[in-house]
């Protein structure tokens, strides 16, 4: 697709999914390097409010965004009989290389890895007819809603014996926050690389699932013309929000009570916990839908208001780990040493702050080249595994 006729509702999605995504993660950079917002985070109510906020507005739903995005522009790639299931290939086996260096040099919670391995994955799918994905949409997201209510049962088990199933910090993420605290930044690249090693398998299961079938998702989108100019009639627009912003959000609103009811409670339960966290990842599609069908309303009638979101999306890559390079220098000890010294509503206002800068600078990269520089190192790396001779 040329620049001249790109739709913008793509670039918009996914400049709005950047927002989300960065509120989710501030909590692993500012406040626990594996869990997230804990009872021993939320010391005041600014800090409940947020983490309430961040649970029912934006964990799980924005990445499952990006992730339906990303199957959305496998599509254009693939369809490139010649050349198209080379070029994917070579381009998730740089999303690997970027996700592990990712994962080493700045942020634990890397997804360009995942999204790197399902991307070859998806290159098994592509082709397939519909009633097929589908099917297999259907069977992946079953067995993680098994495999969830499985989880739940068996640790409600435990709890019920009088045994405590809540699980205890890990020493790799122990050894890798000491040296957060610390400032030795040499040191935490080895000690990142190990946490982040020890919880891959975990992180591909849990996340995984859903984000393949975002993926597939996408795919059936694009070959619909989904987020066209015109792909999708106003009343099916209507529609996604009426569900989405309806039932969905009512589901995450109860999710996200229980959630904060349980944290912050005299006596914990890991097994409610639990049923929070996976009802609301396996309810976040709902609200995905929603989300895309306002910001795709909001495209048609105000497509001029929405072009910053746009240019954050075009330099997507760029902002994502220009997210994490900005929030390792804040917090971490080797930059501004931040690290569980500011309150958790504070971190995510300077999230906030730090994507706008983002964005600002990705409207100003914007007016003289065509592309981000991560952007612009994958596509070179994509075109230099193109040039090498097939075997």
């Amino acid at each position: 697709m040329s620049q001249k006729t790109r739709d913008i509702g793509p670039d918009v999605l996914r400049g709005f999914a950047l927002w989300g995504i960065i509120l989710v993660n501030v909590a692993y950079f500012s406040h626990s390097v594996d869990s997230g917002p804990t009872a021993s985070t939320l010391l005041s109510t600014g800090d409940a409010i947020a983490a309430f906020l961040v649970f029912v507005l934006a964990q799980g739903k924005f990445y499952l965004i990006f992730s339906f995005l990303f199957g959305y522009s496998a599509h254009y790639v693939l369809r490139n009989l010649e050349t198209g299931r080379r070029r994917w290939w070579w381009r998730s086996a740089g999303l690997v290389i970027l996700g592990v260096a990712h994962a080493s040099f700045l942020f634990i919670g890397d997804i360009l890895f995942l999204y790197g391995l399902l991307g070859i994955v998806l290159l098994a799918f592509y082709g397939r007819s519909e009633k097929v994905i589908r099917r297999w949409m259907a069977w992946i997201y079953g067995a993680f809603a098994f495999f969830s209510v499985a989880v739940i049962a068996l640790v409600w088990s435990v709890e019920a014996k009088g045994f405590s199933a809540a699980g205890e910090t890990s020493q790799a993420a122990k050894v890798y926050e000491s040296t957060v605290l610390s400032g030795d930044y040499l040191a935490s690249i080895p000690a990142r690389f190990d946490f982040w090693f020890s919880e891959a398998i975990l992180l591909v299961a849990f996340q995984g699932a859903l984000t393949f079938v975002a993926f597939l998702a996408g795919v059936l989108a694009a070959r619909a013309g989904a987020l066209t100019s015109n792909g999708l009639a106003a009343h099916t627009l209507r529609g996604m929000m009426g569900w989405g912003l309806g039932l969905g959000l009512g589901l995450q609103l109860f999710f996200g009570g229980l959630w904060l009811a349980n944290t912050l409670s005299a006596a914990p339960s890991t097994a409610v916990e639990l049923g929070s966290f996976f009802g609301s990842f396996l309810a976040a599609p709902l609200l995905s839908v929603g989300y895309v069908g306002l910001v795709l309303t909001l495209v048609r009638a105000k497509p001029t208001v929405l072009g910053w979101l746009g240019r954050m999306g075009r330099m997507s890559l760029t902002v994502y780990l220009g997210q994490s390079v900005i929030l390792s220098v804040i917090f971490g000890g080797w930059g501004l040493g931040l690290y569980q010294e500011v309150p958790y509503w504070s971190a995510v206002v300077i999230a906030v702050g730090v994507t706008l800068l983002l964005a600002l600078g990705a409207t100003l990269w914007l007016r003289w080249a065509t592309q981000g520089p991560m952007e612009r190192l994958l596509t070179a790396w994509s075109r230099v595994g193109m040039s090498r001779p097939s075997r």
